[in-house]
């Protein structure tokens, strides 16, 4: 019996590349309109140098991410895990128009080929983020791939949300927001340091441990 090859991701056309073009100037203006503030904790954790990381966003708050680290964290390489879907493509365009490493896959597709990429990733200095309930759902709910990834790289786990003043809410599987612009986004983050550093060895454990520390820097009033 012969392997099965890794499906390729879905990429955009050329008509699509050239929408995402404007897409990137239109999304691009109006990111920078917004104010981000966070308390002293968080000034604290953003004076400190940290090595590479699992940063660990919910999908819901993707629109916001790439414009905080593009003011704040220049100097870093950061990769993204995407899913390899029609609809991932256009999200690992517009993150490489920003200099985002996009690694496309997701338990849906490519999953272990992406989690090997992820890895590789990593060992050259990039920081890797995972969307924990992406690319499907259910919302809020995080899936062990995250904690896997931590595991498996020894590498520190960043827990980041962005809380919106006032936001709109795409009729999506995640309510996805996009923050009416210039409005003050509010970061909070967990630095939870190493699963080691935890205790922990088994990847569904540190989800666990991560649900809830995720839950707590995260505000939703739908919920």
């Amino acid at each position: 019996m012969t392997a099965t090859k890794s499906k390729r991701p879905k990429e955009l056309t050329g008509k699509d590349r050239l929408i995402l073009r404007l897409l990137v100037l239109f999304v691009g203006v109006w990111s920078r309109t917004l104010r981000y503030r966070w308390d002293d904790k968080v000034q604290g954790f953003m004076e400190q140098p940290f090595p590479p990381s699992v940063v660990v966003v919910w999908h819901n708050r993707l629109f916001v991410a790439p414009e905080f680290f593009r003011r704040y964290f220049k100097q870093r390489k950061l990769s993204s895990l995407i899913s390899a879907s029609g609809d991932g493509g256009w999200l690992a365009g517009f993150f490489q128009s920003l200099g985002i490493k996009p690694v496309r896959g997701s338990r849906h597709g490519r999953g272990a080929q992406a989690f090997r990429e992820l890895l590789a990733v990593h060992e050259e200095g990039y920081d890797i983020s995972v969307t924990p309930d992406g690319s499907r759902g259910p919302i809020y709910q995080m899936k062990p791939g995250a904690g896997a990834a931590a595991i498996k790289t020894g590498a520190p786990i960043l827990l980041l949300s962005f809380n919106f003043t006032r936001a709109w809410r795409v009729n999506s599987w995640d309510r996805f927001y996009l923050p009416w612009p210039f409005s003050r986004v509010e970061v909070r983050v967990d630095a939870v340091g190493t699963a080691a550093d935890l205790g922990i060895e088994d990847a569904q454990a540190l989800t666990e441990v991560l649900q809830q520390r995720m839950d707590a820097i995260t505000e939703d009033a739908t919920r």
